[in-house]
Order: C-alpha cells, then sequence, then structure tokens
C-alpha cells in the first residue's frame, strides 16, 4: 500500500477514536489486500486509545498561556516594527549613496571632457 494511502486510512481510524466510533475490521474490509500491514497499526492505535486519559488544563495554566502568548505575540509584533525601520532607513542610505555616486559620476564626466579639451587646444 502506498504510504500516503497508509497515512490516510490511519488518520480516518484516528479521528473515528476521538469520536468512539472505530472499528479496525471496517477499515480491514475496506482494504482486505493490505490486512497484514493494517492490522497491526489498527491494534496500536486502539490500544494507544484505551490507555490514554483525558486531560483537561487548570484555569491558572490557561491563564499563563494566554499571557506568554500574547507577550509573544506583542514581541513579534514590535520586532517587525523595528525591522521595518530598519529597512528603511538602509533603504534611504542606499539611495542618498546612489545620489552621491551618480553626482560624482558625472562630475568626473565632466571633469574629463575639460581635461580632454585643455589638451587637445595646447596641442
Amino acid at each position: 500500500m502506498p504510504e500516503n494511502v497508509l497515512v490516510e486510512v490511519l488518520a480516518a481510524h484516528a479521528d473515528r477514536l476521538v469520536g468512539n466510533q472505530a472499528n479496525g475490521e471496517d477499515f480491514l474490509e475496506l482494504f482486505p489486500d493490505h490486512k497484514a500491514e493494517l492490522a497491526p497499526l489498527l491494534r496500536v492505535a486502539e490500544r494507544v486509545r484505551a490507555v490514554l486519559v483525558p486531560v483537561t488544563p487548570t484555569p491558572a495554566f490557561e491563564t499563563g498561556l494566554k499571557k506568554d502568548l500574547l507577550e509573544a505575540a506583542i514581541r513579534r509584533v514590535e520586532e517587525q516594527k523595528s525591522k521595518k525601520k530598519v529597512s528603511f532607513l538602509r533603504r534611504r542610505g542606499v539611495l542618498i549613496g546612489a545620489a552621491v555616486g551618480s553626482v560624482l559620476s558625472v562630475a568626473g564626466i565632466i571633469a574629463a571632457l575639460l581635461w580632454r579639451q585643455r589638451s587637445i587646444a595646447r596641442a
């Protein structure tokens, strides 16, 4: 059985396990040619589900988690703002540098032309 199909079958079985509707035999009947491969995996999933105990977090944990997540989100937003500010300043610096470079280039060309004209006039 292709791995992606196997993953989908196991995911569907897990979904039904969560809803207490799972019956591994139903899936084995759908894929009788792959019974040897599927049966042990479905049994393991059913055993794991049988021993799992539902967990409910304490209100203190939920409050702390909410606080931590909000602080992390605020830090992330502040970091993004500072990155944008640095990016703007870098871009501004690059534009100023390009403008200065262009002015110097034009000045160099003018100086070269003037030097050439003087050297031609002397000759």
